[in-house]
């Protein structure tokens, strides 16, 4: 497994490098589609694992009328079943999505975020953080049609166990590609949200760490990380809408499911705190992502 993620990372410095040159939307696609690649392999594709399989369980635990095992449980579940490459399931499509979903996001938040810093009624008006929470949300919705699928594929193998390829062909001979974009509005309103808190509270925080260079922006990346969690019940609607079309506990009524129907069943299944479920683990992610992806970006200087 090594060996293909090294040539994956290899390509994405290559593209990042030529690019260094060239304009600044060529090069924020090239430095998206790197450091998107590298936050997954650094750490953050783990987490979505494990994060995919403690909502999973926690669904099928409500169907099944059982206690659900505990976040760390089931991370110790994952690596005696299959091993701590089990915690790389999906990275395949994850690469692919992370290519592409990198480029776009940061290539359009950050011309977003600069169009609006530029002029002069906004930037005199509105205050830096809000800046970023708009261009954020920008760039969050920009990478949703491309993350959509992907995500699913990832969700699918990291419960499944299958290869990316057979869980495709299972979806796509049930669903077709209605099937493939299964949970589309949740990660719509997830990305958006995501980068939008990600980007904002990064620039809500920065100027309030009195500390310099790098320290200070991984620091004020991980306390924007933290607090970007608070959209979780959109993501765990996701995680719950495309789950159905693997599982066992599946009927046409509830696939057609709209996002707040998902919601609000997830509450009567689980209480409130369903909405929360893998808290933990996607606080680790969302970690990763914002230091890979909006304090990164400014220590290079988007």
């Amino acid at each position: 497994m090594l060996s293909p993620l090294f040539l994956v990372v290899l390509l994405c410095s290559s593209i990042a490098t030529l690019a260094s040159s060239t304009s600044p939307v060529l090069k924020n696609l090239a430095r998206g589609s790197a450091l998107k690649c590298l936050a997954d392999l650094c750490g953050g594709l783990p987490f979505e694992v494990w994060k995919s399989n403690v909502v999973v369980e926690n669904i099928r635990a409500s169907h099944e009328t059982y206690a659900p095992d505990s976040d760390t449980a089931i991370l110790r579940r994952i690596i005696n079943e299959r091993g701590v490459s089990g915690l790389w399931s999906g990275w395949q499509v994850r690469m692919v999505e992370g290519f592409f979903s990198g480029a776009v996001l940061l290539a359009a938040k950050e011309t977003m975020r600069k169009t609006l810093a530029m002029s002069p009624v906004v930037s005199k008006n509105v205050p830096p953080y809000l800046i970023g929470f708009v261009a954020g949300a920008f760039g969050g919705a920009s990478q949703a049609l491309v993350m959509a699928p992907c995500s699913l594929l990832v969700t699918a193998t990291a419960n499944s166990g299958e290869t990316v390829f057979a869980a495709a062909k299972n979806i796509w001979s049930r669903e077709g590609l209605r099937g493939i974009y299964r949970g589309a509005p949740a990660v719509s309103y997830r990305q958006a949200t995501n980068w939008a808190s990600r980007q904002g509270f990064a620039e809500l925080v920065r100027p309030r760490i009195q500390i310099a260079g790098m320290p200070g922006e991984i620091i004020s990346g991980i306390v924007a990380g933290v607090l970007s969690t608070w959209n979780t019940p959109f993501d765990v609607a996701r995680i719950t809408s495309q789950s159905k079309v693997f599982s066992d506990h599946h009927d046409a009524d509830s696939q057609d499911h709209t996002l707040l129907e998902t919601m609000r069943d997830a509450v009567n299944q689980r209480g409130f705190k369903g909405l929360y479920t893998g808290i933990f683990p996607r606080i680790g992610q969302s970690c990763y992502q914002t230091i890979f992806l909006v304090s990164i970006p400014r220590l290079l200087g988007s």
